[in-house]
């Protein structure tokens, strides 16, 4: 993900009604913040979450100037994947966001995000926050742009220097090792693929072998620190 500065590559919104759209689950507070924003003179939208296609299509015809997002949407999924193409549609995008998470956050100031706003702020505070972002004022000073970033960074790195060991595994010991972190046993997995059991222990051995670990038990404790999903 390359690094991108909205602040240096959008302009303040001009003289027409700055058009705000709202992308939360949460529609009590989603009606509040609208009912605040229409008060001092902003179009505010409202979309129903379906799919984030369908989403992003509705609102290409008629782009906002800001768009709110909340990175949890609940059964609608990430927020962050209407955030590229809601930056690419020239939208400012203010993450108002309950999360705690700052290398969330700081992968999408990366990607383009305007700034971020906690949910828990007063409903006066983010109003002055969208009216700034709506006048073209960043919500973060470069350092608070290079720090979030910089956790996004070191946390990527961690996970990938986790992952590394994985890439080492075959095509048919990544199957084995999926098997036993859904809690197969051996005897199990050699059935199931019309091979021995002495066939599956060897691959066993080296799955151990490239991931560094003794055991099956410790070798599923790495796939669930890790985060490690089989290729498809």
């Amino acid at each position: 993900m390359e690094y991108s500065d909205p602040v240096q590559e959008m302009t303040p919104v001009g003289g027409a009604t700055p058009r705000v759209v709202i992308l939360d689950d949460h529609r009590l507070l989603a009606a509040a913040l609208a009912a605040a924003l229409e008060v001092v003179g902003f179009v505010v939208d409202t979309p129903e979450l379906t799919d984030p296609d369908r989403v992003l299509s509705a609102l290409e015809g008629d782009p906002p100037q800001v768009a709110l997002l909340d990175l949890d949407l609940g059964v609608f999924g990430s927020g962050e994947s209407l955030l590229g193409g809601l930056v690419s549609m020239g939208a400012r995008v203010l993450v108002v966001s309950g999360t705690s998470d700052e290398a969330a956050v700081g992968r999408c100031v990366a990607a383009g995000a305007w700034g971020w706003v906690p949910k828990s702020e007063a409903l006066d505070d983010l109003v002055t926050a969208i009216e700034s972002t709506a006048a073209g004022r960043g919500q973060l000073d470069e350092a608070q742009r290079d720090r979030l970033i910089g956790v996004w960074r070191t946390e990527r790195e961690a996970a990938e220097r986790a992952l590394a060991p994985f890439a080492r595994l075959s095509r048919r010991e990544s199957e084995v090792l999926a098997g036993l972190a859904e809690g197969r046993s051996v005897e199990r997995i050699a059935a199931e693929s019309f091979v021995s059991e002495t066939t599956v222990r060897t691959q066993v051995r080296a799955i151990l072998t490239k991931l560094g670990v003794n055991s099956q038990l410790e070798a599923v404790a790495t796939v669930a620190r890790a985060g490690w999903r089989p290729p498809t």
